[in-house]
């Protein structure tokens, strides 16, 4: 926020808008993990540019950080699954 604030005063020409991921993607106020997980994973890519990594994304399994690839990343086709769909249809009518 403050660096919107920022841009729209030194910048007036430019629209600055601030949006929080969190709640982009859940809806509503992000949680007390929300956070400690963003934390966690911020570090972790700042961590692996550190280190010389490039072209990995940042991801978690068994609440552990992983990099991977990101051409394995882009690879793997997750098939949707089809009970969350049929929850999906029945809780946004």
């Amino acid at each position: 926020m403050y660096y919107a604030e920022r841009i729209k005063n030194e910048y007036p020409q430019f629209d600055a808008r601030v949006t929080i991921l969190g709640h982009l993607q859940r809806g509503g106020m992000p949680t007390a993990y929300d956070r400690i997980l963003a934390s966690r994973m911020g570090y972790a890519a700042i961590e692996a540019l550190m280190e010389g990594q490039r072209n990995i994304m940042i991801g978690i399994k068994n609440d552990e950080i992983v990099y991977v690839p990101i051409s394995r990343a882009v690879k793997k086709n997750k098939p949707i699954n089809e009970e969350l769909i049929s929850v999906l249809n029945i809780l946004s009518m």
